[in-house]
């Protein structure tokens, strides 16, 4: 696939601390249950199909970063071609969500995850 378009962890981190704005598509797979504790900050979570459908939506004027939750890192090179194939400047992190989570980068707790965990802790 496109290799070009992946990118590393220290790639995105740059980015961040230099402030250019991001947009993070966090690609799932459909009909998985989300047991996630943490999520990519401000991420919008997708599967491919709902991507494609929503193309439109997506902002034109900031880099698109599709981390994938998926075993490897081919369905998000995919979406990332897709999405420069329509006019969208966009990149894919290699490593997925794993990689994003161990280098440290910005995430937001799911509240749901939180109020069980919680919940179970009591």
């Amino acid at each position: 696939m496109q290799s070009d378009l992946a990118v590393s962890t220290d790639w995105v981190w740059e980015r961040i601390k230099e402030g250019e704005p991001l947009f993070f598509i966090e690609l799932r797979h459909p009909g998985d249950a989300d047991y996630a504790v943490h999520r990519v900050r401000g991420a919008l979570r997708v599967d491919f199909e709902d991507a494609k459908r929503h193309l439109r939506e997506l902002p034109a004027d900031r880099l698109v970063v599709v981390v994938s939750d998926l075993p490897n890192d081919e369905p998000a090179l995919e979406l990332a071609a897709l999405l420069k194939e329509n006019g969208l400047q966009a990149r894919a992190l290699s490593g997925g969500i794993f990689g994003y989570l161990k280098a440290g980068l910005p995430v937001e707790e799911v509240r749901a995850a939180r109020d069980m965990t919680r919940t179970r802790g009591e």
